[in-house]
C-alpha cells in the first residue's frame, strides 16, 4: 500500500497538483503519533498505527475500482468472492486446516499458542478459507458481497448472491459479521424503488449508536452463557473483560482528551505492552485510544457525508453507505478497521462518499439563486 501510495504523492507533487487527501491524512497521523510518543514514547508503535490506517488512504483512491468496478474490475472481484466462498466449503467439509498451534517452554512454564484452535465438532469448527482467518473471512466477503449486489441487476441473482453470503459468512461463525450482514443484504435484494438508501443509511446510524452504547450499557453486566461459537460466551467475554480492561488502560495513558494515541491499543501494543495486550473487539473503543476526543468528530464527518444529498450515482452511494454500516455493524465486537481488506473498503467508501454528495445549501442562498437576476 504504502510503495504505491508514494509513487501516486510523488507524481502529483511534481505536477503541483498534491490532493489535499495527503496532506489531511499526513497531518493526522503527524498529530496522533506525537500524542502516542507523549503517552507510551514507542516509535514501533505509531508505525504501526500508520500501517493500519493506510489502508483506508489506499482506498480511497482506489474507491471506483472497488466500490462501483466495471468490466474487467467486476469480474476479478467476482472471481475473489467465489474463491473465498469456495475456500470456506472446502475448509468447511472437505479439507483440514493445517494449523494446530505453537508449544514452547518458558523457563519453567509451559505455553500453549492457540494450540488446537480448531474445534472438533464438524458442524461448528471455525474456518479459515483461503484468507487464513475466520474474522479475516468474515469482513472482506460482505464488502464484496455489496459491491456485487449494488452491480447486478437482476433481483433473482441478487438473492443468490445475498443467500450465498450469509451463508458462507455463517461457517465463518463470526456472529458479529453476520448480525451485520444480514439486513444490508436483506435491504440490497429490494428494489431501488423502494427507498433503499434511506433504509441503508438508517441502519448505518443505527449500527453506530449500538456499537458506541453496548460497552457502555453493558459494563458490569453479568449474563449466562454457554460455550461454542454459538454461544453468547464470546460477547460475555468482551463484556466482562475485554472492554473494561481497555477501557481501564485508556484511562491510565491518555493524554488529557488526546486519547493514548495513534498504535495506542490493539495489535501496536504488541511492540510496547505485550503484557497488556489488547484485542478492543470494538470500533469506537479503538478509535477514542487513536484519537480521544477527535474520534467524535471524525466520526460525525463520515456520518455527516453518508446523510449529504446525493449529487451522482445512486448505485455507487448505496454501496459506501452499506459498507460503512457494515464497518460499524461488525465493528460493535470486533476492530474491525485492523483488517487490511475491511479497512480498504471502508477507505473507498469514504472515497465514494466525498465524491458522490454534497451539503445542503442555505434557504436564503437557494432563495438567491432562484430569484431573476
Amino acid at each position: 500500500m504504502i510503495g504505491p501510495l508514494a509513487v501516486l504523492g510523488a507524481t502529483q507533487m511534481t505536477r503541483l497538483r498534491l490532493h489535499p487527501a495527503f496532506l489531511i491524512f499526513g497531518l493526522i497521523l503527524a498529530f496522533h503519533g506525537m500524542v502516542l510518543m507523549g503517552t507510551i514514547g514507542s516509535i514501533g508503535g505509531v508505525a504501526y498505527g500508520g500501517k493500519v490506517l493506510m489502508n483506508l488512504l489506499f482506498g480511497f483512491f482506489a474507491a471506483g475500482l472497488l466500490i462501483s468496478p466495471e468490466g474487467r474490475g467486476l469480474k476479478i472481484l467476482a472471481a475473489i468472492w467465489l474463491i473465498i466462498l469456495a475456500g470456506l466449503c472446502l475448509d468447511k467439509f472437505v479439507l483440514t486446516f493445517p494449523w494446530t498451534g505453537i508449544k514452547t517452554i518458558v523457563g519453567d512454564l509451559n505455553v500453549d499458542v492457540s494450540k488446537d484452535w480448531q474445534i472438533q465438532d464438524p458442524l461448528s469448527r471455525r474456518v479459515a478459507g483461503f484468507t487464513r482467518s475466520s474474522i479475516a473471512a468474515a469482513a472482506i466477503l460482505p464488502c464484496l458481497t455489496i459491491v456485487l449486489l449494488c452491480r447486478v441487476k437482476r433481483a433473482w441473482l441478487r438473492c443468490v448472491i445475498a443467500a450465498s453470503s450469509v451463508a458462507a459468512v455463517f461457517l465463518t461463525t463470526q456472529k458479529g459479521a453476520l448480525i451485520a450482514l444480514l439486513p444490508i443484504a436483506g435491504i440490497l435484494c429490494t428494489p431501488v424503488t423502494v427507498g433503499r438508501l434511506g433504509w441503508l443509511r438508517l441502519c448505518l446510524m443505527a449500527f453506530l449508536m449500538l456499537s458506541i452504547a453496548l460497552p457502555v450499557m453493558s459494563f458490569g453486566l453479568h449474563m449466562d452463557h454457554g460455550s461454542g461459537v454459538f454461544s453468547t460466551q464470546s460477547i460475555y467475554l468482551r463484556i466482562a473483560y475485554t472492554w473494561p480492561d481497555a477501557l481501564r488502560w485508556i484511562d491510565r495513558h491518555q493524554m488529557l482528551w488526546f486519547g493514548v494515541g495513534l498504535g495506542g491499543i490493539g495489535g501496536p501494543q504488541r511492540l510496547y505492552a505485550p503484557n497488556d495486550f489488547n484485542p478492543v473487539d470494538n470500533m469506537p473503543i479503538l478509535l477514542y485510544a487513536y484519537f480521544g476526543v477527535f474520534a467524535v468528530f471524525y466520526t460525525a464527518i463520515v456520518c455527516f457525508h453518508a446523510l449529504r444529498p446525493l449529487t451522482g450515482s445512486r448505485e455507487r452511494l448505496e454501496a459506501a453507505v452499506a459498507v460503512v454500516a457494515f464497518a460499524f455493524g461488525y465493528g460493535t465486537v470486533l476492530s474491525v478497521i485492523e483488517d487490511q481488506s475491511a479497512s480498504l473498503f471502508l477507505g473507498a467508501a469514504l472515497g465514494v462518499l466525498w465524491r458522490e454528495t454534497k451539503a445542503r445549501l442555505p434557504i436564503a442562498a437557494n432563495t438567491a439563486a432562484a430569484s431573476p437576476s
